[in-house]
């Protein structure tokens, strides 16, 4: 297994481990708040931006500052590979899969943590063969690894 797709995949994880703390610790303050199942679940896709994407920045600086690979221009090309189709992903699949999966599971009066953590789980699998499935044609197509 080629050391890119570990430390991709690892990035990837490490950011929804970001949104996995952040989501549902989001989503409960909210609902300290307020009932409203929708508003609840709009603040776990805003908890799960903050946690995810900062996380996985962190964790692709840190990788690459250990390759001594890290520059501006070289995040700068990484993120212009992976943000577009990571943002069309988590708008047509992530986000989607989280809101409307966690508000259908707390207006089954499921627990708010309980309720975001298997929608995560869910649109997270969902996004992770996407992303996947992009990096092996990106490189097949182009030859750039993420």
């Amino acid at each position: 297994m080629e050391k890119s797709f570990f430390n991709f995949n690892k990035q990837i994880l490490a950011g929804e481990a970001g949104a996995w703390v952040s989501a549902p610790l989001i989503a409960w303050i909210v609902s300290r708040f307020t009932g409203v199942a929708a508003t609840i679940s709009a603040y776990a896709v805003i908890g799960s931006i903050i946690g995810g994407s900062g996380v996985w920045l962190a964790m692709r600086v840190h990788d690459r500052k250990a390759q001594h690979a890290y520059s501006f221009k070289n995040l700068a090309t990484d993120v212009a590979y992976f943000t577009p189709v990571a943002f069309i992903f988590t708008a047509l699949v992530y986000y989607p899969v989280l809101f409307f999966l966690s508000e259908k599971l707390i207006l089954g009066d499921h627990y708010i943590i309980v309720s975001v953590l298997v929608s995560q789980f869910i649109a997270f699998s969902l996004f992770f063969m996407l992303l996947n499935a992009y990096r092996y044609f990106l490189k097949k197509f182009t030859g750039k690894a993420l």
